[in-house]
């Protein structure tokens, strides 16, 4: 029986899954299949691999992200904003 081999992509994905998005291992597992020793193996060599250079550009894609979040999060806003007007208004001429 041959071992499965994973890309390199398909692990960092794996691995932030945990990091970034805040999922526990045992949800990782499940979802993609992996077992958990093996999301935390990988979890350790890339922490383990990161350079100073590979920390500022996780620096930079998380200021770039959370300024999209920050966009996305006021749109919601005034979207929410209209539909309770909306509600309200619709509420009162019911009547």
């Amino acid at each position: 029986m041959s071992r499965k081999s994973y890309s390199k992509e398909y692990k960092v994905s794996a691995v932030r899954m945990m990091i970034m998005d805040g999922m526990t291992a045992s949800e990782v597992s499940q979802k993609l299949g992996v077992s958990e020793g093996l999301l935390y193996k990988w979890k350790q060599q890339q922490v383990g691999a990161m350079s100073v250079s590979d920390s500022d550009l996780d620096a930079q894609a998380l200021v770039s992200e959370n300024e999209q979040l920050r966009k996305q999060l006021a749109r919601a806003e005034k979207i929410n904003e209209i539909l309770k007007k909306t509600v309200a208004y619709f509420a009162e001429h019911e009547k």
